[in-house]
């Protein structure tokens, strides 16, 4: 099953801003630095991303038991081989039957406090309905002026990470291609906020399953809309929360888990680590938990 050759095409932002481009490739800068010659040059692969090269870092499963592809995304900022969880699920996943995929995300945007209080317009900037109202509501020849306002250039980040992922994602049934069965979105901290995003406005075609790790947004009303968003998606999720986690993403976890749909044990299932996420033994403890979810859902959705 191709789940990532067909990306859904962008919605068009309500104004054309000259830092798109800018911004869009000073995060694929940051990126394409990281140095992995501690790796071997076979796990080291790269996507094209706006004519920059950007590392992902593929390992085949490992012994008999073959249950598909995991692509693993650190949070924002992150190397491909985030020393912590990241890495280490990218290198034990392995035995548990899974190739791993490795992605590097977009860099973490830097917006100012104000911007966080005041972001509604930020999140939704890019949905049709706001794009309607907005048009109706601004003059033609007042558009060149907020083009290079702060606030609409902090409003355009969010859309620069969007494309830098949907970008780099298009890339990957090339690069999965040899690893027949499903697909498994691990996605941690900003990043998973991000995915999210782009899975409930349908941007990004779904996975099989998804396992997210202590999720969360900086921009404050993102973070108050991730749980509405989370229990509209349609596909199995393993919520991992710990308690070491951002201030953002504990403040959301009772209603992640309220607003789960009921009912439904193969749609959403939330697990409270009881040790801090720094420990190597709560990474063992994730990786048992999602061992034994990827089994239940392969049980009751059995690869073809």
């Amino acid at each position: 099953m191709k789940l990532f050759s067909s990306i859904a095409k962008p919605l068009s932002p309500v104004y054309v801003i000259c830092g798109v481009l800018v911004g869009l490739c000073s995060f694929m800068v940051s990126a394409s630095n990281a140095d992995y010659s501690y790796l071997p040059a076979s796990e080291v692969k790269q996507l094209q991303v706006e004519n920059q090269s950007i590392p992902a870092l593929l390992r085949p499963w490992l012994g008999k038991k073959q249950l598909g592809l995991a692509i693993i995304v650190p949070p924002l900022g992150e190397r491909a081989d985030a020393p912590g969880l990241a890495s280490y699920l990218r290198r034990e996943l392995n035995s548990a039957g899974w190739a791993t995929l490795a992605l590097t995300p977009p860099m973490q945007a830097d917006i100012g406090a104000e911007l966080k209080d005041k972001d509604a317009k930020i999140v939704v900037a890019n949905t049709p309905d706001a794009q309607q109202d907005t048009a109706a509501e601004t003059p033609i020849e007042n558009q060149n002026i907020q083009m290079h306002s702060p606030a609409q250039e902090a409003a355009n980040v969010p859309l620069q990470q969007h494309d830098f992922m949907l970008a780099s994602m298009a890339q990957l049934d090339a690069l999965g291609k040899h690893f027949a069965g499903k697909r498994m979105l691990v996605t941690m901290g900003d990043s998973a906020n991000l995915i999210i995003e782009l899975l409930e406005t349908h941007r990004l075609p779904k996975p099989d399953l998804m396992v997210i790790v202590n999720p969360y947004s900086e921009l404050e009303s993102a973070n108050q809309a991730l749980p509405k968003k989370l229990a509209k998606l349609s596909i199995p999720v393993l919520d991992i929360q710990s308690k070491d986690g951002t201030a953002q993403s504990l403040a959301t976890q009772m209603q992640r888990l309220t607003l789960a749909p009921e009912n439904a044990p193969h749609r959403y299932s939330q697990q409270v680590l009881a040790l801090d996420l720094t420990l190597k033994v709560t990474w063992d403890d994730c990786l048992e938990l999602i061992e034994g979810f990827a089994r239940r859902i392969n049980k009751a959705h059995p690869n073809g």
